[in-house]
């Protein structure tokens, strides 16, 4: 019996899905993701069989994934005896499913629209991965494009426009190259004059600095010793020491559950607290635990000139917050008093507008809820800032604290708002309203930042309409692809007759 060697060209979409995930940070080799659709375009044109379309599309996107997602398997190594077996194979699920998202989608798409279907069926897929079972919208394939001329666009077609904007341009190239005539190259090259031409004559707003003066505060807790008896004290007095600093800012910062105590009965540590703040007004992350023995993870403003305000993060971690599907517990003899041990808990009620004494407006972010773009929306109209707490010590040395701090800054340009950034173990951040980062204290290191908060910009396109344009631009694109397939169909009826 003689062994079948394995395809050569079957790996060709899996290198160029990997390749193409290099435009994401922290690499932001834009270029090569641009070049690698294009490729790719190029390949399921020219095999242009469903179960072709399904198979490469697959395999480009868990090429995709697995690079983007590298950082995936690090929360498995904080205790390694206990979760690292984990990690291989969520290197392999996760990926996998987020592939099967994209392959399903491209096939539908070339199934009932033919090629152009492949565009229409990745950018709802794209859009989707907000909603799909937990939702999880991480390396969205517009990314690619930050810092770039065309990052301009997401104030005006948000990721998801962005999106189909950039695989309608790559599409439109490969077309180009398999099939030159005037028309198509007329296309291409309409498509990437206005994907990255067109933003130099967007308007830009001048950027200020509110009198507003704010401090971050990075203790660089690492998250074995986090939680521990030993260590969590001193963290704790590292920060104490950190907001004792002169001159005083308006505002001080801890990152999230930088409280080690449950916010009821860390009575010692919150009178350290506000001696340490004095009049300045204290923002800090910490955990309460509510009368159903549920836990809530919240953002807490204390100050002496108003009541103590709660926000409890409304965006919970599938599996490490919550058990998805938790109203199948009776089936699987999963008990109420369980919710502290893993999985319990309890989700705030969304996004919100809160007020400071200052007459300041912020809305605020808990880790995981800046990865969607839609969550902010609500409340942003008449919001200052935006400010994430966040404890990225699970990322370990990993890129994902750089991924996570980018999708920040396309917040701050998708809304026109500055973004306030302070994380546990870096990247904290100053971000300005064109989500540029204008001060940080690096990963890994304690210490702590003053700056002021800059000033936003108007409201934004897509802070007033949301994805509703995306959706407009994917209807119309799908009745225009629709039609154009008659029309192709019909030709060849005629011919053959």
């Amino acid at each position: 019996m003689r062994l079948k060697l394995p395809n050569k060209s079957n790996a060709i979409p899996l290198i160029l899905g990997s390749i193409c995930a290099l435009g994401n940070n922290p690499w932001a080799l834009w270029y090569l993701s641009i070049l690698s659709l294009i490729l790719w375009f190029l390949l399921v044109i020219k095999n242009d069989i469903p179960k072709n379309i399904f198979k490469e599309t697959f395999q480009f996107g868990f090429g995709y994934f697995a690079i983007s997602l590298i950082w995936i398997v690090e929360p498995f190594f904080v205790e390694p005896w206990v979760h690292g077996w984990i990690a291989p194979i969520a290197l392999i699920a996760l990926p996998s499913f987020l592939a099967l998202i994209w392959a399903l989608f491209a096939f539908l798409g070339h199934y009932y629209l033919s090629s152009i279907g492949i565009v229409i069926g990745l950018s709802l897929a794209e859009y989707c991965r907000l909603y799909l079972l937990t939702g999880f919208p991480w390396a969205t394939i517009s990314y690619t494009l930050l810092d770039t001329k065309a990052e301009k666009w997401l104030s005006l077609l948000g990721p998801y426009g962005l999106s189909l904007f950039l695989l309608l341009t790559c599409f439109m190239i490969a077309v180009t190259l398999q099939i030159r005539t005037k028309i198509n190259a007329l296309l291409a090259i309409c498509t990437t004059s206005a994907l990255f031409f067109v933003p130099y004559f967007f308007e830009n707003e001048p950027q200020k600095k509110l009198n507003v003066s704010v401090r971050l505060i990075q203790p660089n807790a690492v998250q074995e010793k986090k939680w521990s008896q030993e260590f969590a004290p001193v963290f704790f007095e590292q920060m104490i020491e950190m907001t004792a600093q002169q001159p005083k800012p308006d505002i001080v910062i801890w990152p999230e559950t930088s409280l080690y105590l449950p916010y009821s009965s860390a009575f010692d540590e919150l009178s350290k607290m506000r001696k340490a703040s004095e009049e300045s007004i204290l923002i800090f992350g910490a955990l309460q635990i509510d009368p159903t023995n549920f836990l809530k993870n919240s953002l807490i403003i204390e100050n002496k000139n108003q009541e103590t305000v709660f926000y409890d993060k409304a965006k919970l971690v599938p599996f490490g917050e919550y058990l998805p599907f938790i109203n199948l517990k009776s089936y699987f003899k999963i008990s109420e008093q369980s919710n502290l041990f893993g999985w319990g808990f309890k989700k705030g009620k969304g996004s919100k507008l809160l007020n400071l004494p200052n007459g300041l407006k912020f809305v605020p972010l808990i880790c995981y809820e800046a990865i969607f773009s839609n969550f902010l929306k609500p409340s942003v109209t008449d919001a200052d800032f935006i400010l994430q707490i966040t404890n990225d010590a699970w990322f370990g040395k990993s890129i994902g604290p750089q991924q996570h701090l980018a999708q920040l800054r396309i917040r701050a340009i998708e809304y026109g708002l500055p973004v306030i950034r302070v994380a546990n173990t870096g990247i904290s951040a100053i971000i300005d309203a064109n989500g540029k980062v204008i001060d940080n204290l690096s990963i890994n290191k304690s210490g702590y930042l003053d700056s002021f908060i800059p000033s936003r910009k108007h409201n934004t396109i897509y802070g007033l309409f949301g994805d509703l344009i995306f959706l407009s631009s994917v209807l119309l694109t799908m009745v225009i692809a629709f039609l154009n397939k008659k029309i192709i169909n019909h030709r060849n009826i005629r011919i053959e007759n």
